[in-house]
């Protein structure tokens, strides 16, 4: 095999809670994921020793790149690639499109090369790219803990969701920053069913971006609005196709997505 080409997905939080804040300088968190059909494309063509990305869009310490080398010197293979990123997952969104594309990068690349990693290495390697990574190796619905690395498979819902992309980018880094220490008793994946859920960063996100606020305020007319990640998306979620596609003619600007039980990137490691 000498070219992948595999769509990396978008995520959403359906319920994002920071617990506490750890000895390492990360946080502990609770948050169920989950996939939609927006996605970045990405080609992986092998080559000799050197390893290329072309990108639609220039990115500044693209993940790509830093999960390619990262792979190369965790297995000591000095085999090349040529890497074409195309983006439509946008930055600073809390979709984790970043995180998507450095899972594709590992997923692809440990076929490619023929590197012969089970899941749960790529699953170790995954981590030190960022607390989202492991989810979008692991490739299913899932409840996480920890930074996000300790995930349980939960029952697939579908669902269709609005999804208003506002100007303003936010920060993972700041948004953390700017938490502080006001954590809240943690919630299992039961908690959630009978409760439903939240996003620790909302109400930062909120007093912090006017953009953000007014939009919330202009959502609830249609349902309950919620933040993905960090922000700065806000999706609303909704049971029936029909239901969505009226709320749509009502806000044009919102984006129509539906949740996907699996990801497309199983398909190269399964």
């Amino acid at each position: 095999m000498n070219e992948i080409s595999i769509k990396a997905p978008a995520k959403l939080n359906l319920h994002l809670q920071v617990i506490a804040k750890r000895n390492d300088g990360f946080h502990d968190l609770r948050t169920l994921f989950t996939f939609i059909n927006l996605y970045d494309q990405l080609t992986f063509k092998y080559s000799k020793e050197k390893i290329e990305l072309k990108q639609s869009e220039p990115i500044n310490n693209n993940l790509v790149l830093r999960a390619a080398n990262l792979l190369r010197k965790k297995t000591n293979c000095n085999k090349g690639v040529k890497i074409s990123l195309k983006k439509k997952i946008p930055l600073q969104k809390g979709l984790g499109g970043g995180s998507s594309d450095a899972a594709a990068t590992l997923l692809a690349l440990n076929r490619l090369w023929n590197l012969g990693l089970s899941k749960k290495e790529l699953l170790d390697i995954s981590l030190e790219l960022g607390s989202d990574v492991p989810f979008f190796v692991f490739g299913q619905t899932a409840w996480a803990e920890g930074r996000g690395e300790i995930l349980t498979k939960v029952n697939f819902n579908e669902e269709w969701y609005l999804l208003y992309m506002p100007k303003a980018q936010i920060s993972t880094k700041k948004a953390f920053e700017a938490l502080g220490s006001n954590f809240s008793r943690p919630y299992t994946y039961e908690k959630y069913l009978s409760s439903g859920g939240f996003n620790s960063f909302e109400k930062w996100a909120r007093d912090s971006y006017k953009e953000i606020d007014e939009i919330f305020m202009k959502l609830e007319h249609i349902g309950k609005p919620r933040l993905s990640g960090t922000g700065s998306s806000i999706f609303i979620s909704f049971d029936k196709l029909t239901d969505a596609e009226t709320a749509n003619q009502e806000f044009p600007n919102c984006v129509l997505v539906k949740s996907l039980e699996r990801s497309p990137l199983m398909q190269i490691i399964e």
